[in-house]
């Protein structure tokens, strides 16, 4: 006989699900907006590059934000960080100079170290035997946002 998950575990879930829809959202922002930034800073093809690496740069520190969940509780960064990414994406047009954007970037890269560790465990704390199914909407999350975010931030430019 299959066991399903409690309807309280399966909006926590969902819950987990949605918030990384939201938080990827917000960081596929970048690849739509980068002509608009080389124009604006008058960028070269490599330092516009360099803006990927720096957003990405953080996940250096995965092991260590790793081993700091494995000791601690760190609910509170997932719920948290979507908030913190997604206010350092939305600023990323408002940026005096290519300085402070890499800044920016590297905060939203932070940010979203400290989501995307943390996550997937508080989901096996939650799901108990059905880990595959809650991975599997973290992940439809993750990618549906990929999808999303970028016609988001090119309609919004439109506008």
């Amino acid at each position: 006989m299959k066991k399903n998950i409690p309807a309280h575990k399966s909006v926590k879930i969902l819950l987990i699900a949605f918030s990384h829809f939201i938080h990827d959202v917000y960081t596929s922002f970048l690849s739509p907006i980068l002509p608009i930034l080389m124009e604006r800073f008058a960028l070269s093809y490599t330092s516009l590059a360099f803006l990927r690496v720096i957003l990405r740069i953080p996940s250096l520190l995965n092991p260590f934000i790793g081993s700091l969940t494995d000791r601690t509780d760190l609910k509170y960064f997932v719920a948290l960080t979507p908030a913190i990414t997604g206010t350092a994406m939305c600023l990323m047009g408002n940026m005096p100079d290519y300085l402070s954007l890499v800044l920016l970037l590297f905060i939203a890269g932070i940010s979203s170290c400290f989501f995307h560790v943390p996550a997937p465990s508080l989901l096996k704390n939650i799901s108990d035997k059905k880990l595959g199914m809650s991975m599997s909407a973290f992940q439809i999350g993750g990618e549906l946002s990929r999808s999303v975010g970028p016609v988001v931030v090119v309609a919004a430019i439109s506008l």
